[in-house]
């Protein structure tokens, strides 16, 4: 993870804005690579005045909240097929996680923007359960603007000492989205469970 952190930055400082889009909206899709670590150096890099905060935040809000409506189009667009390959329709329990997804869009989407890479997993089930753009949207991307900016303003104020907090953002990243994934789709089995019966 360090040789793969030490390459991101070097493109990163390379590149610069281009190279941050590239990292953030491959993040965001569903590769699984330390996008907070790198955001946290941008923002380091910014209060040395080598990036600029607004940029790099705009930057990363635009190619996240891009990534993750990849996500959602592709299952969105090609859902129906899987759910009718895999037989999907036929399962109950799926049945209602549809429903009350929907119902749930706006807390589910919000919250999983934290759950790192792992949020993946919920833009691809808003696309196959069809939650409504306009819903995914902006709750995606209001998500998105307060995710990045944490971990760029986090950089920002430690400075040249951003290397001494990635093992800590890391560790924090984690236990954050270990915990939103648990209530979100704990939260749900429950309210399905208890809404149709099923035990």
């Amino acid at each position: 993870m360090i040789a793969l952190t030490g390459s991101l930055l070097s493109f990163v400082l390379l590149y610069k804005y281009l190279a941050l889009f590239g990292i953030v909206y491959l993040g965001a899709i569903i590769v699984p690579w330390p996008v907070n670590i790198m955001l946290l150096a941008v923002g380091a890099f910014s209060s040395q005045g080598y990036f600029s905060f607004w940029i790099s935040l705009a930057t990363a809000v635009v190619a996240n909240t891009a990534g993750d409506l990849t996500d959602y189009a592709l299952t969105r667009y090609f859902g129906e097929r899987l759910i009718r390959v895999l037989q999907l329709h036929r399962i109950k329990f799926f049945n209602h996680l549809q429903a009350e997804l929907r119902s749930d869009a706006a807390v589910t989407v919000f919250m999983t923007r934290f759950a790192g890479s792992l949020s993946s997993i919920t833009n691809f089930l808003a696309g196959l359960v069809e939650v409504p753009l306009k819903t995914f949207f902006v709750y995606d991307l209001a998500g998105n603007i307060i995710e990045p900016f944490g971990a760029l303003f986090l950089g920002y104020l430690v400075g040249n000492y951003w290397a001494n907090f990635s093992n800590f953002l890391s560790l924090i990243a984690g236990i954050v989205a270990v915990t939103v994934l648990l209530f979100v789709f704990l939260r749900m089995y429950r309210r399905i469970v208890k809404k149709y019966e099923l035990v």
